[in-house]
């Protein structure tokens, strides 16, 4: 009959559609499980890069029984003051640090007093990192720099080429003046984190510490400085160009001149004193979770505590193996308390995002999770300065042991500082003074600080995006599934 052979082919047509939808339909589905797949990949990656592993070297754990002189650096304006002081008494070399080096008037400060010691003849080095969603320090402000005689690296300039490798960055921030006195904390060098900024500020931690571990902060600078992540701006091809505007290094306005002459006649709020058992513990240049020192450490520092470890991060993204450690501590007795940012005090939605999605796993007994709610702190403790913003957040990464260690550093409670990032922490015991000072400057934060998880009245969720504005709390919520998937790059 004539209509068979097209029948015939009607019905071969509808079986290749039907092959063709089945493989589709395979493909929707193995989809899901490839992408699964590769993130793990992804993710164990990340984390390890075996690169082989690190050379040995005195300077990544140090710990000494001297007697070190230590002051907090609690409030922002007290940290720029002291900043300025140790550049400023400099006579031989100056080392600095920072993960964010910005352009504004607290970095021109800093930078103008970094040129005036390199113009006396002092030995001045900068290491800046390179991560491009943050990094401000072109080439051509390298080049002025370098004609001021301030020499300037670059850590880690690998591209998008280089996806797990771009990952590691340098977190750690310090400032070492003549290798005898060194600052290091959570500030890196912009106005917010002195308490400058007129929109939003952060309220930090920075150690001041006079006496030999200094010069092994010194010598880890200079590993760092001669490392193979580190890179000479000039080879970059841009360091030629003229600079164009005059951001770090042209004359002090009015305002900033007035601001120069208060900080140099301004006293921190806090007394130093005596630390006779400090300890300086860094990461080993490079990514890999062979060349992490720092973690380790603070794990077997809160496996030592007896009592109550109180800790404030700015993230709190812990998953499953950093879960677990904290079930094992509260199972020890020990009362775990974490100070972390609500949605309204940070910027950083992602992690917040991580948070929430971990509030039921937080949920156990011996640990309290609370908020700041993101209002200046009174303006006596920045010795009578009123607040600069109307919305903070804290930034500090510190915590107090049994109201007797004390650790301060660049280490959040997060997996990229646990793998990906150099970090670096100062541990002090039996400092009682200083203990005390830490744990009361926590208090204070976390009398302006909502429960979210443990305590009396934890809000849960609700607290935890309590204040923040609607388009903050819709990015998060779209964020979340994501955030979920790659936890171990926040």
């Amino acid at each position: 009959m004539a209509g068979e052979p097209g029948a015939a082919r009607a019905r071969g047509l509808g079986r290749i559609a039907w092959k063709v939808l089945r493989y589709l339909l395979i493909a929707l589905l193995a989809l899901p499980v490839v992408f699964a797949a590769l993130f793990l990949a992804i993710q164990e990656a990340s984390e390890r890069q075996w690169l082989g592993r690190a050379p040995e070297h005195p300077a990544i754990d140090v710990r000494s029984d001297r007697p070190h002189a230590v002051q907090l650096l609690d409030a922002g304006f007290d940290s720029l003051a002291e900043r300025l002081r140790l550049i400023d008494g400099a006579e031989r070399t100056i080392e600095l640090e920072f993960f964010i080096y910005e352009l504004d008037e607290a970095s021109r400060l800093v930078t103008q007093a970094l040129a005036r010691k390199a113009a006396e003849g002092v030995k001045v080095r900068l290491l800046v990192d390179f991560a491009l969603p943050v990094f401000k320090l072109a080439p051509a402000y390298v080049r002025a720099l370098r004609e001021a005689g301030v020499e300037v690296r670059y850590y880690n300039t690998k591209g998008l080429e280089r996806f797990f490798a771009m990952q590691h960055r340098t977190h750690r921030k310090l400032l070492v003046a003549d290798r005898e006195r060194a600052i290091v904390g959570g500030r890196n060098i912009g106005n917010d984190y002195f308490d400058l900024s007129t929109h939003y500020n952060f309220l930090d931690s920075d150690l001041l510490i006079d006496g030999p571990v200094a010069a092994s902060i010194a010598d880890s600078f200079d590993l760092y400085w001669a490392s193979d992540w580190v890179t000479d701006p000039g080879v970059l091809g841009q360091a030629a160009k003229a600079l164009t505007d005059d951001r770090l290094l042209g004359p002090l306005d009015a305002q900033e001149t007035a601001l120069m002459a208060t900080l140099r006649g301004h006293r921190s709020a806090l007394p130093p004193s005596t630390c006779t058992d400090l300890q300086f513990v860094t990461d080993y240049p490079g990514s890999g979770v062979e060349r992490r020192r720092v973690y380790p450490t603070i794990a077997r520092l809160v496996d030592e505590a007896r009592r109550e470890v109180l800790v404030e991060s700015p993230y709190l993204v812990l998953r499953g193996d950093g879960i677990a450690l904290m079930r094992r501590f509260t199972q020890q007795g020990v009362q775990l308390t974490f100070l972390t940012n609500t949605l309204h005090s940070t910027d950083a939605f992602y992690t917040v995002a991580s948070l929430a999605d971990s509030l039921g796993r937080l949920a156990v007994p011996g640990v309290q999770v609370w908020g700041y709610q993101g209002a200046p702190l009174p303006s006596a403790l920045a010795k009578g300065r009123p607040p600069a913003s109307q919305r903070w957040g804290v930034h500090a990464k510190r915590a107090v042991i049994d109201e007797g260690t004390v650790i301060i550093g660049t280490y959040n409670m997060d997996p990229r500082s646990a793998n990906l990032n150099s970090e670096l922490i100062v541990v002090c015991r039996g400092d009682a003074t200083l203990a005390a000072q830490v744990r009361q400057s926590i208090q204070a934060r976390l009398a302006q600080s909502v429960p979210i998880v443990g305590a009396e009245r934890a809000g849960g969720y609700e607290a935890l995006v309590e204040g923040a504005d609607g388009a903050s709390i819709l990015k998060m919520k779209l964020v979340t599934p994501l955030a979920s998937w790659l936890d171990f790059l926040l």
